[in-house]
């Protein structure tokens, strides 16, 4: 379970207003569910970012108000200035700790591959996948062993490791890594081949020369 908290202050600034707030540095955010009517907060944006660096926005977040109430909440959504980037606005739902939630996962390799050599290269086709799991038991990351990736052989969402009350949606076929040649490999083995193709002609018009 992520241990993640973010301190969270009643928010009064709502429609064009909001930009006094962020001109200080605080980020107008809403929390919502099924089970709550919305409640408009407002957090600091260096503490949001440390949070978000921390554990990205598939984590179980505990939003901690002035008032001492708490709520879990999973990021659903995060508008950024188009041009500094800044935190803009986010929207949290709040969970219930008994219900499944689906979420996307970030992927991450371990290890090297034993084939990997000069002319080729691992691609990771699939960086997130969608898990379906309760709030406590939500993954930071799904960590992948790569030593045996090789030309012949691809790692699906079918070879990802089995977690306790984990279930991936996605499809069990979905390529997540697989080995390629890389472009430059390609072209000198493209201008080997024409070159290959060239010399027979040369040496075909000098015999041809010769018997004249």
């Amino acid at each position: 379970m992520s241990e993640l908290s973010l301190k969270a202050q009643p928010r009064e600034l709502t429609g064009r207003k909001v930009k006094q707030l962020r001109r200080q540095g605080i980020v107008p955010v809403v929390v919502y569910g099924r089970k709550q009517e919305p409640a408009i907060l407002q957090v600091n944006e260096r503490d949001f970012a440390r949070m978000l660096q921390a554990g990205g926005t598939s984590q179980l977040v505990e939003l901690v108000t002035d008032d001492g109430a708490k709520h879990n909440v999973l990021v659903r959504e995060i508008q950024l200035h188009p041009v500094n980037h800044h935190i803009m606005h986010a929207d949290f739902y709040a969970v219930s700790m008994t219900e499944t939630q689906e979420v996307e996962v970030p992927i991450v390799s371990t290890g090297e591959p034993e084939a990997l050599a000069a002319g080729l290269m691992v691609l990771q086709a699939l960086d997130q996948v969608l898990i379906e799991a309760l709030p406590a038991a939500i993954p930071s990351h799904i960590e992948v062993d790569i030593t045996a990736l090789d030309l012949d052989r691809m790692i699906t969402v079918a070879d990802l490791p089995q977690l306790d009350g984990v279930t991936y949606l996605t499809s069990e076929d979905e390529p997540v890594f697989n080995m390629v040649t890389t472009r430059v490999e390609e072209e000198e083995e493209e201008e080997l081949e024409e070159g290959e193709m060239v010399e027979p002609e040369v040496l075909s018009g000098g015999k041809e020369e010769d018997e004249e």
